[in-house]
């Protein structure tokens, strides 16, 4: 066998254990809760030697905020502009309808609930969570907001406040009320909210014409 080969074959096991170690994590964390979960515990769902566990994650703050950011890496990929797609409004719909869906996932509605309850108290955790959430996604956003600006395709004063403002309205109560276990989603509700979100973002960053200039 190639040393080559050979670094290949460690490097694709190692990223294999790593999925194993943050799916059963994200199972325990989930469910406990993080002040109640332990590394012990997740060594005991997965088995094996604690020095693997502890090689991929020191301690259980650096598990958990890979668990925030695997989560987050879904909702980013969900906000990346359809290729070769240029009408604003069929974009803005498919982002928020993949963005709203990563947030209705069962993972994604877990880690909200997760965070919210343990935030007090652990504030630490609470920013790296919204770093690493909400926050990483609507920078993300604002970025592509920033593009459109430049092209003159939307009218913002500012793409950050943009992108958390459409967010939220993309957001709307429909992923409260789910998370509240309140009420569980349709996909007419999702697609209603996004919607509606794009058609008020879009009237409201129109570039400036005649028709509302007068």
């Amino acid at each position: 066998m190639s040393v080559t080969l050979e670094l290949e074959q460690t490097t694709r096991k190692s990223a294999e254990k790593r999925e194993t170690i943050l799916v059963a994590a994200t199972e325990i964390f989930m469910s406990e809760g993080y002040g109640r979960a332990s590394m012990d515990k997740v060594h005991a769902k997965i088995g094996g030697s604690k020095r693997t566990l502890y090689n991929h994650f020191p301690n259980k703050q650096t598990l958990f905020e890979a668990i925030v950011i695997r989560v987050s890496t879904r909702a980013l990929a969900a906000l990346v502009p359809p290729a070769g797609e240029t009408d604003l409004h069929k974009t803005l719909f498919k982002m928020g309808t993949d963005y709203l869906n990563v947030l209705l996932s069962p993972d994604g509605l877990a880690l909200y609930r997760a965070m919210i309850s343990e935030a007090p108290h652990f504030p630490n955790l609470a920013q790296t969570f919204f770093e690493n959430g909400p926050g990483r996604a609507s920078r993300y956003l604002a970025e592509f907001f920033r593009e459109q600006k430049a092209k003159g395709i939307v009218d913002v004063a500012d793409p950050q406040i943009a992108a958390e403002q459409f967010l939220g309205a993309v957001r709307a109560d429909v992923h409260l009320a789910a998370a509240l276990g309140v009420r569980k989603p349709s996909k007419h509700m999702v697609k209603t909210a996004v919607l509606q979100a794009v058609d008020t973002f879009i009237r409201g960053t129109a570039p400036l014409s005649e028709e509302k200039t007068e």
